[in-house]
């Protein structure tokens, strides 16, 4: 796709209404929870029944002393939960960490379209971009990205379910150890061309509401992210907003440190050249 292309394509984005869906899991309508009012009036959110059904897991989590604790007890309920140590016909069962990984080295991957797929059964936020612009549901381009959304070798192992699950973590982890950074947290990211972006509002030239996809990655350095971009965008991200970032699972390797996956919607950014 020709950066002109993608420019108009971008452009043409503006009525993002058809991209949000009128159900979802949460305990609020999506509209709302992808709007900058919400940013500005962070609630909890919560997955329907994930917290219900598995408050002893949970707990366990709150009451652990370090984060390293935490997420021995978070690994080892997922590992008896789903059985990820096993093997069913020599092969590995379905893991949440697979599609991190997946994502973190290419958020446009068949893993990156299940967690899309994720977000949007979830939260009720529909992707406008998986490899290519994606102009509403009845394109071949959303067509593409449900096949890979719905691959095999992926989507299975209820691997929505080990997401809930993993969204929920990240929230007790937050909540439990940075209390002190919230609501919101700083994150960056770094583009080369802000046509790439859907801007819908300009309040200056280095203050710009953007709408990103429903799901991104940010980083908590702004050195890294200068390596992906000489245009800075700087936000406040909710925490609720926050799906993963790598330090919540110290016991784990993961490539792309420093990392934060962050639910879509819009957001206040500043703009600075690195």
């Amino acid at each position: 796709m020709g950066v002109e292309k993608q420019k108009s394509s971008i452009s043409r984005l503006k009525d993002l209404k058809r991209f949000y869906h009128y159900s979802n899991l949460i305990n609020i309508p999506t509209y709302m929870f992808v709007s900058n009012e919400y940013n500005l009036n962070v609630m909890p959110i919560t997955i329907s029944g994930v917290w219900e059904y598995y408050a002893d897991i949970f707990n366990s989590i709150k009451q652990a002393d370090t984060i390293e604790n935490a997420a021995k007890v978070f690994t080892n309920a997922m590992d008896t939960l789903f059985s990820l140590s096993e093997k069913h016909n020599g092969k590995k069962m379905g893991s949440y960490t697979r599609l991190l990984k997946g994502w973190l080295f290419d958020s446009n991957s068949i893993e990156g379209a299940v967690m899309k797929g994720w977000v949007e059964s979830r939260f009720g936020i529909m992707p406008f971009f998986h490899k290519e612009i994606i102009p509403d549901v009845n394109s071949e381009e959303y067509y593409g990205y449900m096949v890979e959304k719905m691959d095999s070798k992926h989507n299975k192992n209820l691997i929505f379910h080990q997401l809930d699950l993993l969204y929920t973590y990240t929230q007790c982890i937050l909540q439990t150890f940075y209390r002190d950074s919230l609501p919101k947290i700083t994150l960056y990211r770094g583009v080369n061309d802000l046509s790439e972006h859907l801007v819908v509002k300009e309040y200056d030239k280095t203050r710009l509401c953007i709408e990103q996809n429903s799901l991104v990655s940010f980083t908590s350095d702004r050195d890294i992210a200068s390596q992906f971009g000489d245009y800075i965008l700087t936000s406040e991200i909710p925490y609720t907003k926050i799906v993963f970032f790598s330090e919540v699972l110290p016991t784990l390797s993961f490539v792309g440190e420093k990392e934060y996956l962050v639910l879509g919607g819009r957001y206040d950014t500043i703009v600075t050249y690195y």
